[in-house]
């Protein structure tokens, strides 16, 4: 044990040095200030080898200003050291050196061994400490390393009963036995594990950066998974990338296996392990994680919890997840390193070991883990008998790629059977690759059959049909068939959950939403009797769409919140079916005008989801909803909508594509606004939705009598709406036209029914988007809309206040003419056209644009559109 001298001059101590550049992490310099701020308490710091404890604590301590009139005594342990006498001798020299002339004076007239008092040494320690009124760090390195019983009673005694204004830091790799439940009852230990030294990504790509690395996302996305922020395998990471010319094509190069990780593993970790428990880990190392029993069928030790007890109090590289059955995962770069040791064992060795990990996670009924390691062992009949008992819920719960590469590489058998082919028809449909998939169930179709049809394999078989349909098109004839076959009923929760879900959906497609709502109510049921929490998540997402589309706003976001809180307690709050649950939240956020909590890159996260369905819905709705805007605030839009040729949502299509006409209009792009009208009609058929987008377009154009034709058939009701809110929006643009042409009635009539209408739901969107007629409207009315008073109070204020006769932009109105050619700007036609459709001269206009710009204090067309549309004029 010796204490080491290094000057730290700001702090008057002594402490290690260590070569090459830190990290300053100010988090754990912070819970080190915390954690030593009372005087009498013991800090203990305790992480695996090369975790950076040391490195943590001497950024602490040349780094803390405050500090600057604190002593801070180190005393680095030895393996060697073990004796009272040497640990007694260390702390007094580490006192003397810790730069308090105070501290040193107090404690140089202690006996040394063999002196007059020596026997008293404790109390007489505690007496000249106590007496010194400058703040003592006490730091114990490698306090892990300290076994002798004499010191650890003196060492426990003198943590219980300090001296007054002493603070303790016990750093090692695992907690030495020292007896401190006592003072942990007391409140006077804290612990900081590794968990809280680990590099956060932030650090890790500070580190990264500071040694001239760049990587791709993906890559240190890579690194990070490996190293899990252990200290010393990002160091190694960074050593690995630094000498490559190429950084992200090496990251794959950076395992447990390579040589210099292999040689720290063995110097630092695993040094000091015996044989027996060298192969334990070994054996145990088959598995991505296990258990008790697991381990013990793979070792044949009935001594698993007592090695496992003692690797976690050694801190090992191992994970303990609690649990009533508690599981055990090694640190990644730690079992790569170990099964590339049990892989020079021999072949016949890792076929046995890889066959008992399959036998025992299929008795478990972990398909997932029983399939992997029936592939590893070259079980041709265990990979048959998992796919064909737990194949498709291996599909609905994510892992299209296990099955794949199952019959890729699996018995030809399998990948040649009908089901076999079906199931890699559902895993191509999941990730989005249709063609293969269409070409499958085609050519299955198309085979002969002796007469006799297995009917699992046939309902699996329509079902993918109509999957497949709702990619490409012929949705209802696709569901007609498979619904001559009695769905539901198959005895499968998993491929009843998948029936009844997919039938659902597609009456989504095909607008029969309250059949729908039966059907995924169903499939939740299944899938929840079949543990397939990925498969309940979405039916639950769906049902809860359904609710929304349905304008039952309030129904769906209790269906959002249950979604939601149903992936959170499964562990799949991270998918983007997940995402697209919370984003129904944010679609009723926006309809009612409440506050908008979820992040921008929501819709950006959803459409990058593998199922197409659930990808579909994320671009789309982020064409409608997004916020993209340019440097004058003008939306930034494509053709994106116009040009989608696959099947719509109808209800989906109905609540969006008003938006998206709003933003063609916002961004001057007239002629899309009105290619939108067609393409709609073709989608939706005649529908309400198609007469408002007409009627928007008749209005921006000055034809208010074709605006309101188009709206007569919606208001009166012959004209059906697919979306609840579309009929809201109607009735609120006939009510702005007839205020625009003195029927203060009808208005205010036409107004009423469409707060009606909203009021139960809280609709607000459809007022904010009316403009100042209708603001005007219930203005003009208050009072005398009864129950609805306080709704209509509420939408007139989402409704943006803007004064007719008061222009932001400037004192002088446009004159009748400019406003007439301020509605062609939007057409982005020339001043040539123009002028020739008014039968004027191009003088005329070019004069006229020149007075709209002067008024609105603009610069060009662009702007003056945004301007107008700001000001109300548009």
């Amino acid at each position: 044990m010796t204490a080491l001298p290094c000057a730290v001059p700001h702090l008057r101590c002594r402490v290690p040095a260590r070569p090459g550049a830190t990290i300053r992490r100010g988090r754990l310099i912070e819970s080190l200030d915390v954690a030593v701020a009372e005087p009498g308490t013991v800090t203990l710091l305790t992480a695996p080898a090369g975790s950076g404890k040391t490195t943590l604590l001497v950024d602490w301590l040349t780094g803390a200003p405050a500090a600057t009139d604190t002593a801070v005594a180190w005393v680095s342990v030895d393996e060697t050291d073990n004796s009272l006498a040497t640990l007694r001798s260390c702390v007094v020299s580490a006192l003397m050196q810790s730069g308090s002339s105070r501290v040193a004076d107090a404690v140089a007239e202690l006996p040394a061994p063999g002196e007059p008092g020596y026997d008293d040494f404790s109390a007489l320690l505690f007496a000249a400490l106590d007496g010194v009124d400058v703040p003592v760090v006490l730091v114990l390195d490698d306090a892990h390393l300290l076994h002798d019983p004499d010191v650890l009673v003196a060492l426990g005694n003198f943590l219980h009963w300090p001296p007054r204004g002493l603070r303790t830091v016990v750093a090692g790799r695992y907690e030495p036995p020292l007896a401190l439940q006592k003072l942990r009852l007391d409140g006077r230990v804290r612990d900081i594990g590794s968990v809280d030294i680990a590099f956060t990504r932030a650090e890790a790509d500070t580190m990264f950066a500071d040694a001239g690395i760049l990587l791709s996302s993906n890559a240190f996305d890579a690194v990070i998974e490996r190293t899990q922020g252990w200290a010393a395998g990002l160091r190694m990471a960074a050593m690995t990338l630094a000498d490559s010319p190429d950084p992200g094509s090496t990251v794959d190069r950076f395992t447990g296996s390579q040589h210099s990780v292999a040689d720290y593993l063995v110097s630092e970790v695993l040094e000091g392990l015996t044989p027996a428990v060298r192969r334990f880990l070994v054996e145990t190392s088959v598995p991505a994680w296990f258990t008790v029993d697991l381990a013990e069928q793979l070792t044949g030790s009935l001594e698993v919890r007592q090695t496992l007890n003692m690797l976690l109090a050694r801190n090992f590289l191992i994970e303990e997840t609690p649990g009533p059955t508690p599981t055990y995962r090694y640190h990644p770069l730690m079992r790569e390193y170990l099964r590339a040791e049990m892989y020079r064992w021999g072949v016949e060795q890792v076929r046995n070991l890889e066959t008992v990990a399959s036998q025992w996670f299929t008795a478990s009924k972990q398909p997932l883990q029983a399939l992997e390691h029936s592939m590893h062992s070259g079980d041709g009949p265990a990979v048959v008998a998992t796919l064909t008992t737990s194949g498709l819920d291996l599909v609905l719960e994510g892992h299209s790629d296990v099955i794949l590469r199952a019959l890729d590489h699996g018995p030809g058998a399998v990948a040649e059977s009908a089901y076999g082919r079906l199931l890699g028809a559902a895993a191509h449909l999941t990730v989005g690759d249709t063609a293969p998939a269409m070409s499958t169930l085609a050519a299955l179709r198309g085979q002969a059959t002796d007469g006799r049809v297995d009917d699992r394999s046939e309902l699996l078989h329509r079902t993918l049909e109509v999957q497949a349909a709702m990619q490409t098109g012929n949705i209802r004839a696709a569901l007609d068939k498979l619904e001559m076959l009695d769905i539901g009923r198959a005895d499968d929760p998993g491929l009843d959950a998948f029936t009844l879900a997919t039938a659902g959906i597609a009456r989504m497609y095909l607008g029969r939403t309250s059949e729908a709502r039966k059907l995924l109510s169903d499939a939740t049921a299944n899938a929840r009797a079949g543990r397939l929490h990925r498969t309940a998540l979405m039916c639950m997402t769906a049902a809860a769409a359904v609710e929304l589309l349905g304008g039952h706003l309030d129904d769906a976001l209790r269906g959002s919140r249950a979604a939601v809180d149903h992936a959170r307690r499964h562990g799949i709050a991270d998918t983007e079916i997940a995402d697209a649950a919370l984003s129904l939240a944010a679609v009723v956020a926006h309809l009612r005008m409440d506050a908008v909590t979820h992040s921008t890159t929501l819709w950006a996260t959803i459409g990058l989801a593998t199922e197409p369905a659930v990808a579909e819905y994320g671009r789309r709705a982020a064409s409608a909803l997004g916020t993209r805007t340019d440097a004058h605030g003008v939306p930034k839009v494509g053709r994106e909508w116009i040009e989608y040729e696959r099947p719509v949502i109808p209800g989906l299509e109905a609540l969006l594509v008003p938006i998206v006409q709003q933003k063609y209009f916002a961004a001057g792009e007239l002629l899309w606004a009105t290619e939108l009208v067609g393409v709609t009609s073709r989608r939706l058929g005649r529908t309400g939705e198609v007469s408002l987008l007409a009627a928007d377009v008749h209005r921006r154009a000055g034809r208010l009598d074709a605006a309101e034709s188009e709206l007569a058939a919606v208001v009166d009701g012959s004209r059906r709406c697919v979306s609840p809110v579309t009929l809201i929006r109607a009735l609120l643009a006939a009510s702005s036209i007839a205020l625009t042409r003195r029927n203060p009635t009808k208005s205010f009539q036409l107004a009423t029914r469409a707060l009606a209408l909203a009021e139960p739901e809280r609709i607000l969107r459809p007022f904010a988007e009316a403009g100042q007629n209708v603001r005007d409207v219930l203005t003009r009315n208050h009072g005398r809309f009864g129950r609805l008073e306080p709704f209509a109070d509420a939408a007139r204020t989402a409704i943006p206040h803007r004064h007719p006769d008061v222009k932001p932009r400037s004192s002088t109105t446009l004159t009748p003419r400019e406003l007439e050619l301020l509605r062609e700007l939007p057409s982005w036609r020339t001043a040539e056209q123009i002028a020739s459709d008014h039968f004027v001269s191009v003088n005329t206009i070019k004069t006229h644009l020149r007075g709209i710009y002067r008024k609105l204090e603009v610069r060009s067309r662009r702007d003056a559109i945004a301007a107008a549309h700001e000001l109300g004029l548009l």
